[in-house]
């Protein structure tokens, strides 16, 4: 297998490598840097010098895998119901039209799904947007040096992947547990909080002018990091902080930075030997290559959950299986119409062209009964569901096409029951609005639309000067389904 060439697209420089995956172990063999002199240089010009270094280097290939750096990336968690797999991406992208600030056209996304709670009628993914500028960028940037882009992953995840490959990270899918990673680079500190193999939250700041500066560094980004995690996560205890660095920067930080997350267990690891092997490109040290080895890793045998921001995860498409039919019955229509004293070979010439022509077909039909038994078993575990009758993919179309764009007012979660009695399932919706009247307008449209909406008391918020008040809403579904408020008006008319 030809080695793999990855690009760490930053701000500052690009760092490109090519390497392959080990037992424990990612072999970088050729790396190459490029200043990108304080953001001057355009795409084409970038690539330009990108094509030299790599020409210099020795480095021929023609795809490219580009890594983003966690900051140019936005992260939302979103809770949806507990639906399979296949009708996910759907109702994500229903999911991203409220809860962006943004058009969604605008951006690039993927998700990743996170573990799923035994029992529990919801699940979450990670949300994952880039602006397209940055792709645009990207694509013109590659296309100097003739490289196909053929996937745009995070940093975040390919640091996670470089700890599970090397086996460090205990595999466990229990939500309240969590592994936390402290990547201490040359310029950044990116840390990330996996629950067994999976990214659960991630965060990246500022890093260090001087070595008696790592600790304070390290510290103040473990408070913002613990903050912003148990708004997005909920109650969670760390069992187990690692911090990734040379011997030299995790020397600096104290044990006693474990306190700010439950007095977890502290572990150091030198990623050089330990995670990777490299010839480390002047200017950079070993945990600079985390996220370009892991994501090496992954691509070659996929450990961790990822995002690809150009291959996003789609809902599987349906098979058409009209050409079977179709010879199936002119099959038997011609069996119908033979008579005759050849009646019996004719049917058996018949039946053997039948055959032939769905010899082709054999393997369609067995995905289709493997896909039969699948859904079958996930009928079984959502039968509550079933039983409701709640098309959820349909009323999160409903409440979006109500509730408009997001300039006035955006949703940053939702929450998904069922309900018993006269109704069929309840919505939570948690966000932001620019003005009271904003969320008054907004509960009368649902109300007329036929949804019960519970009182709520509307309250400011300090956290966004352009959405200053704070939006909670408790909607109800009747067992009447509710109408558009166009069609209750004109019913009311006639």
């Amino acid at each position: 297998m030809p080695d793999t060439l990855v690009i760490e697209w930053d701000r500052d420089q690009l760092i490109a490598a090519t390497g392959s995956a080990g037992s424990s172990t990612v072999k970088l063999k050729s790396a190459v840097t490029v200043d990108r002199q304080n953001g001057q240089l355009l795409p084409a010009e970038i690539g330009e010098e990108l094509r030299k270094a790599l020409s210099a280097e020795g480095i021929a290939a023609t795809e490219a895998i580009v890594v983003l750096p966690r900051e140019l990336v936005t992260f939302n968690r979103v809770e949806l119901p507990n639906l399979s797999d296949a009708e996910i991406p759907d109702i994500v992208a229903l999911q991203a039209a409220t809860r962006l600030t943004v058009p969604v056209d605008s951006v690039c996304l993927d998700f990743s799904p996170l573990p799923i709670t035994p029992g529990a009628e919801t699940r979450e993914v990670l949300l994952v947007t880039v602006p397209k500028k940055h792709i645009s960028e990207v694509r013109e940037c590659l296309a100097v040096c003739d490289l196909q882009l053929v996937g745009v992953r995070i940093s975040s995840f390919g640091v996670a992947a470089s700890v599970v490959h090397a086996g460090v990270v205990s595999k466990t899918a229990a939500s309240s547990s969590v592994e936390a990673i402290v990547a201490m680079g040359s310029d950044s500190i990116e840390l990330i909080m996996m629950t067994g193999h999976s990214v659960a939250f991630s965060h990246s700041g500022a890093s260090w002018t001087s070595l008696d500066g790592v600790e304070q560094a390290v510290r103040a980004e473990i408070s913002r990091a613990r903050l912003a995690a148990s708004e997005d996560m909920g109650d969670y205890k760390v069992q187990r902080l690692m911090l990734i660095g040379s011997p030299e920067l995790t020397a600096a930080v104290p044990d006693s930075i474990s306190k700010r997350l439950n007095d977890a267990e502290v572990v150091r690891i030198d990623p050089q030997g330990t995670l990777l092997t490299c010839t480390v490109p002047e200017g950079l040290i070993s945990s600079d290559m985390l996220a370009i080895a892991g994501v090496i890793a992954n691509f070659e045998t996929s450990s961790v959950e990822s995002v690809d921001l150009v291959n996003p995860r789609k809902a599987p498409e349906k098979k058409d299986y009209s050409r079977l039919r179709n010879l199936t019955i002119v099959g038997v229509t011609a069996l119908a119409l033979v008579g005759g004293w050849k009646w019996r070979t004719d049917k058996v010439n018949a039946i053997n062209e039948a055959t032939e022509a769905l010899k082709d077909e054999s393997s369609e039909m067995q995905e289709a009964y493997k896909l039969a038994k699948n859904e079958l078993m996930l009928d079984r575990n959502l039968t509550e569901w079933t039983d409701r009758d709640i098309n959820w993919l349909d009323e999160m179309q409903k409440l979006k096409d109500l509730m408009g764009g997001t300039d006035r007012v955006y949703i940053k979660q939702f929450k998904f029951g069922v309900r018993k009695g006269d109704y069929v399932a309840s919505i939570e919706a948690e966000g932001f609005a620019k003005s009271r009247r904003d969320i008054e307008d907004l509960q009368r449209v649902l109300t007329e639309a036929g949804y019960e909406v519970a009182p709520s008391e509307i309250t400011p918020s300090l956290r966004d000067p352009n959405y200053a008040m704070e939006l909670n809403l408790e909607v109800s579904i009747p067992e009447t389904k509710p109408q558009p408020a166009g069609q209750k008006s004109q019913q009311a008319k006639t």
